[in-house]
């Protein structure tokens, strides 16, 4: 992999992440509408649950792109 498509490969995991997380919020604002006396548990009950497995996923993919980028032989510039 060339350290172009790792940069590319790296922009779209971070914009990725980021629509991820802007998903999750929305999903958890519009369940926690459903009942607003518990609105600010009901949030934060969905937002934690979807939240992990985004940081989670976010940060597998960062790692994979990590281990790739050092399989690659450097050139001594």
């Amino acid at each position: 992999m060339s350290e172009y498509r790792y940069f590319v490969l790296h922009k779209a995991l971070v914009l990725a992440v980021n629509l991820l997380v802007l998903v999750a919020l929305t999903i958890s604002m519009y369940m926690a509408a459903q009942n607003p006396e518990e609105f600010t548990l009901e949030f934060l009950k969905f937002f934690g649950v979807l939240l992990i497995p985004t940081v989670v996923l976010g940060i597998w993919g960062k790692r994979r792109l990590r281990r790739q980028l050092e399989s690659l032989p450097m050139d001594p510039a």
